[in-house]
């Protein structure tokens, strides 16, 4: 029953990728702006965005009511590429060794306001901290395939030659975490400044798949003399083994909610043509309930309990920025360190260290009405590939930032950002056992597309 129990343990596994699209770690969205999609490092940020990217520094802005909305939208696939999927082999096979998944998210919002006179401010501000997006994958899976593809083989080695197959395979993931955040800044001195905030986490994820349709066509005188194909969970029955025969027509559809409150902290320095910040998001330990109407059955219970909790923590993050001012030009280098090692969510199986990210952005103030703006952020990733799947990857990445604010006014701006990320392929390699049968070495090379490109208003109101 084990090669059943890999087989819709990799249908489960699929579905509940996380579906980020988005710069920043594996859990977690850092683009909270179209200005940062146009410049990157906004840790220094005097703008509205400042509300998440620098909150102790919104004291340094104007007084009175500073309110940016903020739309992205993004486009991502997820390809495998694998060397082994054993219907390559069979007539009734499947062809193909590379397997994609993609993610299209046209509404992603952010909202900043903040209010502030003189030393003090007030907050708040909304955005897509994880997830993001709905995963489709309309051929299936590498890792899946393998195991689909092995039931001719594993027929045959029990006396009931098979050589073709087919399936109808859905899958579709979808994830969403809303962070909501509400604080206040101080200025202690005219160069230095705190700020304390409250985060509100809403996570909701939904997973659908199905199994159905499965046939073989086993060579048999009495059960298939003609060798057609005839349905998997009639032969698996007509055969003495019914117990796999109920597993082979399987569907899923679960939803699942939670939520979490954590603290974020912060400082910032400004005072000529310098500029620096630092900033701690304390993990958000979120655990998911399921809803769930469709349950996958491995013939000792559903996989997912209607009303059991899950762990989806996001990780703290440490982010520090320092900037200067050449004339015009402001140049912004920034660090983060993402804790992932200490959270527990669907990567921790993977993770092995922090994920690390270096930013440089550089602005370029040409009149009063325009600004271009260009940056760059390198993602380094602590994973083990040997535990990659295709059912769960990130890979390292470098992402480039590149735009401009149009200011119609003092008072009223337009950004315009757009960023492409190159991510790194990483390759594992494997042993495909089946039926208690070694079917050789494989090797998957998994890799990424994304791109994402943002408007933001910026407005502000008063003195």
């Amino acid at each position: 029953m084990k090669f059943l129990e890999k087989l819709l343990l990799a249908l489960l596994g699929a579905t509940i990728c996380h579906t980020a699209v988005f710069a920043g770690g594996p859990m977690t969205n850092t683009n909270q702006s179209a200005a940062f999609l146009r410049s990157v490092a906004r840790g220094t940020s005097l703008q509205s965005d400042a509300v998440y990217f620098n909150p102790a520094g919104v004291v340094f802005m104007d007084n009175g009511f500073h309110i940016g909305i903020n739309d992205q939208m993004a486009k991502q696939t997820r390809t495998t590429s694998s060397s082994l999927v054993m219907g390559n082999n069979l007539p009734g096979g499947f062809s193909e060794t590379e397997f994609q998944g993609s993610v299209f998210s046209p509404l992603v919002p952010s909202v900043h306001f903040a209010w502030k006179h003189n030393r003090i401010a007030l907050m708040a501000g909304m955005g897509v901290n994880g997830g993001g997006g709905t995963i489709k994958y309309d051929n299936g899976l590498a890792s899946f395939e393998r195991i689909v593809s092995s039931f001719p083989t594993l027929l045959t080695a029990n006396g009931l030659p098979t050589t073709a197959y087919s399936r109808d395979l859905f899958l579709e993931g979808s994830s969403m975490t809303l962070a909501f955040n509400f604080g206040a800044a101080f200025r202690i001195t005219d160069w230095l400044s705190v700020a304390a905030m409250v985060r509100y986490s809403s996570s909701n994820n939904s997973y659908k798949a199905g199994l159905s349709n499965m046939m073989l066509n086993p060579a048999h005188p009495l059960l298939n003399p003609t060798s057609q194909m005839v349905s998997a969970g009639q032969l698996l029955t007509s055969i003495n083994m019914a117990q796999y025969a109920a597993l082979v027509d399987q569907q899923l559809d679960v939803k699942q909610k939670g939520s979490s409150f954590s603290p974020v902290l912060a400082l910032s320095f400004h005072k000529g043509k310098w500029d620096a910040s630092v900033k701690y998001e304390f993990e958000m330990r979120t655990e998911l309930e399921n809803e769930t109407s469709k349950d996958i059955n491995l013939g000792t219970g559903g996989m997912f309990p209607n009303g059991a909790k899950v762990k989806a923590e996001t990780p703290a993050l440490l982010a520090v920025a320092v900037s200067r001012h050449f004339g015009p030009v402001k140049v912004t280098a920034e660090w983060h360190e993402f804790f992932d090692k200490n959270a527990e969510n669907s990567f921790s199986n993977v993770i092995t260290g922090n994920t690390t990210e270096y930013l440089l952005g550089a602005e370029w103030q040409i009149t009063d009405k325009w600004l271009v703006s260009a940056g760059a952020q390198y993602t380094a990733l602590d994973m083990d590939p040997a535990k990659y799947s295709d059912m769960n990857f990130s890979c390292p990445s470098v992402s480039v930032g590149l735009g401009f604010m149009y200011s119609f006014s003092e008072k009223i701006g337009l950004n315009f950002g757009v960023m492409p990320t190159f991510y790194q392929d990483v390759t594992s390699t494997g042993v495909h056992s089946f039926g208690g049968m070694n079917l050789g070495q494989y090797t998957d090379v998994f890799s990424r597309t994304s791109i994402a490109c943002g408007l933001g208003l910026d407005i502000k109101l008063g003195r």
